[in-house]
């Protein structure tokens, strides 16, 4: 199983890299759900962390209606981050009845040609999900994150299972929403092939423990 840890820290990366994590998707403000790291963070972490880096492109927190000035932005960001040795791009969006636009999404796959592709927890509130897992297919994105439309992905476990039969191997769906050592071997009997989580606890430190991806590493394999 692949180990994608949300990094918002140098901190947190070196404790991923150190801990045997698989994957890093680096973003800032992590009290507001991510948004679009700066590029000297991105900077910074390519120096320090050999781990394959999808960058999230969110330019605001709150909900995932954007403005057409809001995607200018994002496009521009994806362009500013081509140049930089990443993997690949973490995004979402919705209309404001809760749909996805097809022409959205075909000019970021578009643009994010060559790329790594996820489509983050934006899923989760969208209305039509298997429609939205047959576009996001057909636009050649290579994982959904999300949370079972619920708060959690424990919550969200049988929504998740449902999503993992429509897609049928052809998107990967990547658990992520209060995924912890205590849930974590729900996730893996269930044979999901990659899972998200930030390994953060908040009463101890704002980064990213070490010894929890260490665990969750050692139970994965």
């Amino acid at each position: 199983m692949i180990i994608e840890i949300c990094a918002t820290s140098v901190e947190s990366i070196t404790n991923a890299q150190n801990a045997g994590a698989h994957r890093i998707e680096l973003c800032q403000e992590y009290a507001i759900g991510g948004v679009t790291p700066s590029k000297e963070f991105l900077e910074k972490s390519l120096k320090i962390s050999s781990l394959p880096i999808n960058i999230l492109i969110r330019p605001r927190g709150g909900d995932f209606v954007f403005s057409d000035n809001d995607y200018e932005l994002m496009i521009q960001d994806i362009e500013t981050f081509k140049k930089f040795n990443i993997s690949g791009f973490v995004v979402g969006f919705m209309d404001r009845n809760k749909h996805l636009n097809s022409n959205v999404i075909e000019r970021f796959r578009r643009v994010t040609d060559g790329y790594e592709l996820t489509f983050h927890r934006a899923f989760d509130f969208l209305e039509n999900k298997q429609e939205s897992i047959e576009l996001l297919i057909e636009q050649k994105f290579d994982r959904i994150l999300c949370s079972g439309h619920e708060l959690s992905a424990e919550k969200g476990l049988e929504n998740l299972r449902n999503y993992n039969k429509i897609s049928n191997g052809r998107i990967t769906i990547m658990p992520g929403g209060g995924v912890n050592l205590d849930n974590f071997q729900k996730f893996k009997k269930l044979n999901f092939t990659e899972i998200h989580l930030s390994a953060i606890n908040l009463s101890d430190s704002p980064h990213s423990n070490f010894n929890i991806i260490k665990e969750i590493v050692e139970l994965s394999k």
